[in-house]
């Protein structure tokens, strides 16, 4: 799995690595559970997530997962940060956006600054 811990200054980040599946739904989904899992041992509105999805293409069957993913985790994140969405990927984030309220993805373009983003 390439989901994990990581640390950024200090500071505990779940990296929801859901990049370079193409569009490959059922590996994609392996990877979003497993970021529901390691989210879903920690208490409430406590998660920083980083998802990463660069080269990751959005088809129906992707949205869906993500969307669902997105809400399964919702309870458990405090910021969320996102890198990789371009393009038409941005409507499908305003629509996991308006289902997340308050608890929206920021879309970043550089990772670094997405980390910085989510510990300050």
């Amino acid at each position: 799995m390439k989901t994990q811990w990581i640390h950024h200054k200090g500071k505990r980040v779940l990296l929801a690595d859901f990049s370079n599946f193409g569009m490959n739904v059922a590996d994609a989904q392996k990877e979003m559970d497993e970021a529901v899992r390691l989210a879903r041992a920690e208490p409430h509105d406590s998660v920083c997530t980083l998802t990463d999805v660069r080269g990751t293409k959005g088809s129906p069957e992707m949205f869906a997962a993500m969307r669902a993913t997105s809400e399964r985790i919702t309870p458990y994140a405090k910021r969320r940060a996102v890198v990789g969405i371009a393009g038409a990927q941005r409507v499908f984030l305003d629509i996991i956006n308006k289902l997340a309220g308050k608890k929206s993805l920021v879309t970043f373009d550089d990772i670094d600054k997405a980390r910085d983003w989510l510990v300050e």
